[in-house]
């Protein structure tokens, strides 16, 4: 019986652990599809130009990641 539970919560924990990881990429996912519409654009203009707007959007992404969020807090405005 108490095998039986242990492998349950493990199955959960699996599952849950799975679908935390499917609905992180699922919101990814529009974002990942834009820069690779801009860079291909941007690429068929001039194929070097591609590389330089997918290393430059990357790096926007991972910079803007980085910065707090500006939430008004204590009711004060902005």
């Amino acid at each position: 019986m108490r095998r039986t539970l242990r492998a349950r919560r493990a199955g959960q924990a699996a599952v849950n652990a799975a679908a935390t990881g499917a609905g992180y990429a699922l919101r990814a996912a529009p974002g990942l599809a834009g820069l690779g519409l801009v860079s291909y654009g941007a690429w068929l203009a001039w194929p070097p130009a591609g590389y330089l707007a997918a290393g430059a959007l990357l790096l926007a992404d991972v910079v803007a990641g980085r910065l707090p969020s500006r939430s008004p807090s204590g009711g004060e405005e902005l």
